[in-house]
C-alpha cells in the first residue's frame, strides 16, 4: 500500500474527521501517513537492517510476526470453550445434531463483522484495532468508548477464562480423589475465591514478561497442539461412529432426527445466539497489526483464515459429538470427555480432559497480550500515562555458558506488569457470571461500532 493511498484515505470524508483532533496535526502523530507506514518496517528496509537500528530510538516493538504467527495467535485466542464446552451445551439444550447449523449461522454473522476488520486493518496497519479506527473516523470520544469495550473483550475476558480454567483444574484434581485437606482448602476456599484462576493469570503474565519472542513461540506451539488435539477428537469420533471400532454406542444414526422436533428452527437460531461467543477474539489480530511484518497483506488474511478455521473446526466438532452420543445424553459441561468415556475409551476421556486443561490458558495469554497493545496505542495518543507505551530492551540470560543475544524487538514490560496485577486480582475475586455478561455486552457494542 502506497503512502499516497493512505494520504488520500486520511483526507477524504468521513476520515477527514481525524484532522479535527487537537494533537493529530503533530508531525509525531502515529496517524499521519508517514507514521503509519514507517513503524520499524518501511518497505525498503530489510529485517537485518531493522535490527541494526538503535533500539533506544524506537518507540514501538519491532515488526516480527508473519502470517503463520498471526493465524496461530488468532486461532489460539478463539478456539477453546467453543469446542470443549459450547458444542455439548448447544447439542443438549438448544439444537441437537443441528447445532452444526447453529455454528454455521453464528460464523456467518461473525464473518460480516470480520470483513470490516480485514478492510480497516489493511487501510490502517497499526496497534489499537477498533480504538484506532474509531479515532481516525469518528473522533476521540468514540475511540474511548471503543477502548472500554475492547477492555471488556480482552482484559475482562482473560480474567473470566482464567477463573473458568481454575474451576476446571479443581474439578480435575478432585476426580482423582484422596486430595489432602490443606490442599483442598487452598484450591477451593469458598466465598467465590478462585486461587488457581489467579495463578494461571500470573503464569501467563510471566510468560509475556519473558519477552515477545518467547510468548510468540509459546503461542505457536500451544495453538498447534490445540488443533492437533481437536483434530484427534474429530477423527476418532467419526471413526467410532462409522463402526470402525466395535463395542461402542457411537453411530451416525444418532443424527436422526437431525432437527429434533422439540427444538425446531427456533432452537437453531437460539443456539447460534450463544455460539457467537465461540468466535470472539478474532479482532485481537488487528490489535497486533503494529507488530506484523507485512500488515497490509497478512493481517486481513489472518482474520479471514482464523474465522474459516474456527468455523470448520466447530462444525466438524458438533457433527462428531452428536454422532458419538444421542443429543439427550451429551454432557452440557464436558461434552467430548464424557462422550469418549461412555463409549468405553477411558484413555481418550482422560486425554481430552487433560488436553483442555493444558491448552485453555492460551486464551488468557493472548487476551492479556491484546490488552497491553490496546493500552500501548492509547498511551501513544496521550490518553493514558507514558508508562503504558514505554519500551524496554533486556539482554537475554546466559545459557550453556554463552551470552544471550540482546532483545531487539522490545517489550512493554511496565504495561504487562500493570495489566497482570489487575487481571490476577479479578481472576481470584470476581465471579465468572458477572464477567461473562460484561464481555458479551462489550463485544456486541464493539462490533456495532466497527461495522458502523
Amino acid at each position: 500500500m502506497s503512502s499516497s493511498f493512505i494520504d488520500n484515505a486520511l483526507t477524504c470524508k468521513p476520515l477527514q474527521l481525524v484532522r479535527k483532533q487537537a494533537h493529530l496535526g503533530d508531525d509525531n502523530s502515529r496517524y499521519t501517513p508517514v507514521a503509519i507506514l514507517s513503524s520499524d518496517s518501511e518497505r525498503g528496509t530489510s529485517s537485518s537492517e531493522q535490527q541494526q537500528q538503535s533500539t533506544t530510538a524506537r518507540e514501538a516493538p519491532l515488526r516480527h510476526m508473519n502470517l503463520f504467527d498471526l493465524v496461530a495467535y488468532g486461532v489460539g485466542g478463539t478456539i477453546g470453550s467453543g469446542v470443549f464446552v459450547l458444542t455439548g451445551l448447544a447439542a443438549n439444550q438448544y439444537a441437537g445434531p443441528s447445532s452444526s447449523i447453529s455454528f454455521l449461522l453464528s460464523g456467518f454473522v461473525v464473518a460480516l463483522s470480520g470483513l470490516p476488520y480485514a478492510e480497516l486493518s489493511a487501510a490502517f496497519p497499526m496497534d489499537g484495532s477498533t480504538y484506532a479506527y474509531a479515532y481516525i473516523t469518528l473522533g476521540e470520544v468514540f475511540a474511548v468508548v471503543a477502548s472500554l469495550c475492547q477492555t471488556l473483550e480482552y482484559g475482562i475476558a482473560a480474567a473470566a477464562v482464567a477463573r473458568s480454567w481454575g474451576s476446571k483444574f479443581v474439578d480435575w484434581v478432585n476426580e482423582g480423589g484422596n486430595v489432602p485437606t490443606g490442599l483442598q482448602k487452598f484450591l477451593d476456599p469458598g466465598h467465590h475465591i478462585n486461587p488457581m484462576g489467579g495463578i494461571i493469570a500470573l503464569l501467563c503474565t510471566l510468560i509475556l514478561l519473558l519477552g515477545v519472542s518467547e510468548s510468540k513461540m509459546m503461542t505457536n506451539v500451544v495453538s498447534t497442539t490445540k488443533l492437533l488435539l481437536i483434530s484427534f477428537m474429530i477423527v476418532a469420533g467419526f471413526l467410532m461412529s462409522s463402526n470402525f471400532f466395535p463395542d461402542t454406542i457411537a453411530s451416525f444414526s444418532n443424527w436422526n432426527p437431525f432437527v429434533p422436533p422439540e427444538f425446531g428452527a427456533e432452537g437453531i437460531v437460539d443456539g447460534a445466539s450463544i455460539l457467537f461467543f465461540a468466535y470472539l477474539g478474532f479482532d485481537a489480530i488487528c490489535n497486533l497489526a503494529g507488530e506484523a511484518k507485512d500488515p497490509v497483506r497478512d493481517v486481513p488474511k489472518a482474520v479471514m483464515y482464523t474465522l474459516l478455521i474456527d468455523g470448520v473446526m466447530y462444525m466438524l466438532a458438533a457433527l462428531t459429538l452428536t454422532a458419538m452420543l444421542p443429543y439427550t445424553e451429551i454432557s452440557p459441561v464436558s461434552g467430548f470427555p464424557r462422550a469418549f468415556g461412555m463409549n468405553g475409551w477411558i484413555w481418550a476421556e482422560k486425554l481430552t480432559a487433560i488436553g483442555e486443561v493444558i491448552v485453555l490458558p492460551l486464551v488468557v495469554l493472548t487476551s492479556i497480550q491484546a490488552q497491553t497493545r490496546l493500552l500501548f496505542a492509547m498511551s501513544k495518543d496521550r490518553i493514558l500515562p507514558k508508562l503504558f507505551g514505554k519500551l524496554t530492551f533486556a539482554k537475554k540470560r546466559k545459557c550453556c555458558g554463552k551470552e544471550g543475544k540482546e532483545d531487539t524487538i522490545g517489550n512493554l514490560t511496565q504495561n504487562v506488569q500493570v495489566c497482570g496485577v489487575v487481571l490476577v486480582i479479578l481472576a481470584i475475586f470476581v465471579p465468572f457470571q458477572y464477567l461473562d455478561s460484561l464481555v458479551s455486552a462489550g463485544a456486541l457494542l464493539l462490533f456495532s461500532l466497527t461495522d458502523w
